[in-house]
């Protein structure tokens, strides 16, 4: 029986072929969610991963800028590697409070300098019990150079601050067993055996934040209460009034630090991009491993597919022949076996999407960064899918579409 002329000009389109390959697909279900599995995790992998590393370049790119971008430069001590700089470094005193304003004298390009004494994690206790936090002395100017909010505070200002009180503002881990905020605010806590006034609460955007850790004192009573009029350093911060001048200020900072250290090079100066540039390192490291993950499961997925559509041929030659006799046109075949394996596929790749889009609903706060998907990842994601299904089927349906009729139907 031949094709009517309605049935043969809808063979001659798409219509009649994909409601074949649908059939096809419905009728070896199992087979098909196999064959879509590879397709599906190598999309889910690329999505997934990509969100979570977009997120951490969005959480590392704003704590740069917090931090002051390129206009921040660091200089913290340097370690000896050998007895030889042992010696050397006994020479100076190492980086100290009385640096500040040598330097502050000699580079007026600088215009904001932050002195910062870390202090010992074991010192901070809470009703006599120690507390993980990150313990840092410091002036008044560090919140504003390093974008620190302080989101609830009692009384709390700059003048307080450096006239050497007993204060302290602390992250939200920190005054957990307190009460919450309202409760802490007020009660005291010990920094190096001595007790602290807790006077304000930093604002974080997640627990995992570092600040949600962190107990911070002023410089003066740190000094006050351990009686060191030049206290060392753990470093030192200073920020660059012209952008334009970053990278003359940081020379002049290395050699007036050898000038005041009497020539020894025991203090080491970098700036944020370091930090920035690192990260960037990182990421790429990660994204690299997401594609060579997300191509191996791609791959395998096509050459799945590739393998069940031959097997699938070799078990409908008969079919096949006896609907070319009947007057079946050799490309409704072959766009047949295509869309078979394009569906396929495709069912795979808008799994992989949807999954891929989860962690984009991930509350904030609930992890380290927040996961971010473009739809640029997602069109990437659903052409390598397309783009999967039509290379795996194209070798089937050439062949499906040369098969000799009267050939097939011997088979």
């Amino acid at each position: 029986m031949r094709l009517s002329g309605g049935r043969a000009r809808a063979a001659r389109g798409w219509l009649l072929p994909l409601q074949l390959a649908l059939g096809e697909v419905r009728g070896h279900f199992l087979r098909s969610v196999v064959t879509a599995g590879a397709v599906f995790l190598g999309v889910g992998a690329l999505l997934v991963l990509n969100s979570l590393s977009r997120g951490m370049e969005d959480q590392n790119r704003a704590m740069y800028l917090r931090m002051g971008g390129a206009q921040i430069l660091q200089a913290s001590p340097a370690r000896s590697i050998d007895a030889f700089q042992d010696a050397q470094f006994a020479r100076s005193q190492g980086l100290r409070l009385s640096d500040v304003a040598a330097l502050r004298d000699r580079l007026p390009v600088f215009d904001a300098w932050v002195p910062e004494i870390d202090l010992d994690r074991g010192s901070i206790k809470l009703r006599g019990q120690r507390v993980f936090a990150f313990g840092a002395a410091s002036t008044w100017r560090r919140f504003e150079v390093l974008g620190m909010e302080i989101d609830t505070a009692v009384d709390l200002g700059e003048s307080r601050w450096e006239s050497g009180e007993a204060l302290a503002v602390v992250g939200p881990r920190v005054v957990e067993r307190l009460g919450g905020r309202e409760g802490a605010l007020g009660k005291e806590i010990l920094v190096a055996d001595r007790p602290v006034r807790i006077a304000g609460i930093f604002k974080v955007e997640s627990s995992f934040d570092r600040r949600s850790r962190e107990v911070a004192v002023p410089l003066s009573w740190y000094r006050r209460v351990r009686g060191i009029a030049d206290p060392p350093l753990g470093s030192l911060r200073a920020r660059v009034s012209d952008l334009s001048l970053v990278a003359q200020a940081t020379e002049d900072l290395r050699v007036a630090f050898l000038a005041i250290h009497r020539g020894v090079p025991d203090v080491d100066v970098s700036d944020n991009s370091d930090l920035l540039e690192n990260s960037q390192k990182t990421l790429l490291t990660m994204r690299v491993v997401t594609w060579m993950i997300a191509l191996v499961s791609l791959l395998s997925g096509g050459i799945g597919i590739l393998n069940v559509q031959l097997s699938s041929l070799a078990a409908r030659v008969r079919l096949i022949g006896t609907t070319r006799a009947l007057g079946a046109p050799s490309v409704l075949v072959f766009r047949q076996v295509l869309l078979e394996s394009l569906l396929v596929a495709t069912a795979g790749g808008v799994l992989g999407c949807l999954v891929g889009l989860v962690p984009s609903f991930i509350p904030a706060g609930a992890m380290p960064w927040q996961p971010r998907l473009t739809f640029a990842d997602l069109a990437v994601a659903v052409a390598l899918a397309l783009g999967v299904g039509v290379s795996s089927g194209l070798l089937p349906a050439f062949k499906a579409s040369r098969l000799d009729p009267v050939e097939a139907m011997r088979a």
